[in-house]
């Protein structure tokens, strides 16, 4: 496995207040691009695959190897280098490893394959018969429940040029049929996702983009009926395209909000809508945040890790005849409204992408962004280590007692004191994966988990502090 070895080094100017340090060092600076974090080696630790445009005739990019916050290309990967695309980490075959699917556009056609992970840093090419896409996006869950990952697509077909949106169902041996009986419409630029909006125990469907069947501008719902019958649901989202969209509880009220950005004409949008028992209300709070389009990026984290689900938006903010690329965060006071952090500098990007992740392992949400510049000329890729000071709050730590750790089927949490505070299990990413508010001891299921590191963060009305969980 040869690879190439690029330190990374805190550079630029330290603003008092700042908490994000940019330490890109020698990271690809790529257009059309798009990135995604996965523990590949099984280390403990967040890798690396990035891929996009160096320039109008090649693309760039690779996977890097994450060795304690030193990252190194490996150039024997065999995983390809795409632009217009998307990737998304998991154990497809069962294997205890994560694979990897990449989908995007080669230079001629638009291609999705499924990498198999060969554990020696190598990576095999499967043919899963799946629709070759570009301009769009993967999802991985397991839809329905028979403990393997399934694959959700959107995007520009080829070789016969059109737009679609599919699911496709694992039946192990690199095996995958596309879902019968769902008829998602066709979608240009789209997102798809996988979530449990109803909070039923089933996974619906999230879609967003162009419909050409419509020639115009979805957001839309399927919701599970828990045997994989999907209905298109009439919830009042906002019909947005040319963005991206998140599920998360801003509020902390047990339920998952959505939040999207993007654009239904010519002016850039950013809305949060609240899940009131699977009905949807505009926050009158969110009128603060700034919206933007051209294939921009949304990541809801807690970044300054006070318990609340923050909002990184990257992309071109367009109003009236005003342009300009944004990179902006937006802390959550606890109750879903959030205030701009005008403390930190990010580099925004349009038609890229934005990934939250702690790759360093040091409890605090990284985030690297990438992308092109305002004029659509040259490629930016930043990556920011997070130095937020506030992360551990020893007198509120020492009032629980969290066991066991490593964990494999329960966790139990012991409050001392038998206070109201949250518990929210999330993986490295900063995606949420359980998330409760109680008055007393509790514990939190981890059978259906993956093993590997996670996050548990403990948060009250004052303190937060978080603990490394490792899943065996």
């Amino acid at each position: 496995m040869k690879k190439i070895t690029f330190l990374f080094l805190l550079t630029g100017f330290w603003a008092f207040g700042q908490d994000f340090v940019d330490v890109t060092g020698n990271l690809p600076q790529l257009s059309n691009s798009f990135a995604a974090w996965g523990d590949y080696d099984g280390d403990g630790d967040l890798d690396l695959y990035i891929s996009g445009a160096l320039n109008a005739n090649s693309n760039g990019g690779g996977l890097y190897q994450n060795d304690n916050g030193s990252f190194s290309l490996v150039t024997s990967s065999g995983l390809p280098l795409y632009n217009l695309g998307d990737a998304e980490w998991g154990d497809l075959d069962n294997d205890g490893d994560l694979d990897i699917i990449i989908m995007g556009f080669d230079g001629t056609n638009g291609d999705t394959k499924i990498y198999k992970n060969n554990g020696n840093g190598t990576f095999t090419s499967v043919n899963a018969g799946l629709s070759g896409v570009y301009m769009g996006d993967v999802d991985l869950n397991d839809v329905n429940g028979d403990g393997m990952l399934d694959i959700a697509i959107t995007g520009f077909g080829t070789p016969n040029y059109v737009n679609l949106a599919k699911v496709f169902i694992n039946n192990g041996g690199n095996n995958f049929t596309e879902l019968t009986g769902l008829n998602l419409p066709p979608i240009n630029y789209g997102k798809i996702k996988f979530v449990d909006f109803d909070s039923d125990g089933d996974l619906d469907i999230t879609l967003n983009g162009w419909n050409n069947a419509i020639n115009n501008v979805y957001t839309k719902v399927w919701q599970n009926d828990g045997s994989q019958n999907f209905t298109e649901l009439s919830l009042n989202l906002p019909q947005l395209w040319l963005g991206d969209f998140e599920w998360g509880d801003v509020d902390a009220d047990g339920d998952l909000d959505f939040v999207i950005i993007g654009t239904a004409g010519s002016d850039s949008e950013a809305h949060l809508l609240i899940n009131n028992n699977n009905t949807f209300s505009e926050d009158p709070h969110f009128g603060n945040v700034t919206g933007a389009h051209r294939v921009s990026a949304l990541e809801l984290a807690d970044f300054n890790n006070d318990g609340s689900l923050d909002i990184f938006i990257s992309g071109m903010n367009v109003v009236g005849s005003s342009e300009n690329i944004i990179g902006k965060l937006y802390e959550n006071n606890g109750s879903g409204i959030f205030t701009e952090n005008t403390n930190e500098n990010f580099e925004g990007a349009q038609y890229g992408d934005a990934d939250a992740g702690d790759y360093d392992n040091d409890g605090k949400i990284d985030l690297l962004v990438t992308g092109a510049d305002a004029s659509n000329t040259f490629g930016v890729t930043k990556l920011y280590h997070n130095e937020h000071t506030g992360a551990v709050n020893d007198i509120l730590q020492n009032k629980f007692n969290i066991y066991p750790n490593p964990a494999h089927n329960i966790i139990n949490i012991n409050n001392f004191d038998n206070f109201d505070y949250t518990v929210n299990l999330t993986d490295l990413t900063g995606k949420s994966i359980v998330r409760k508010t109680t008055d007393g001891s509790t514990f939190i299921n981890v059978t259906s988990l993956k093993p590997g590191m996670y996050l548990l963060r403990i948060s009250d009305n004052r303190n937060s502090f978080i603990k490394k969980i490792i899943i065996k």
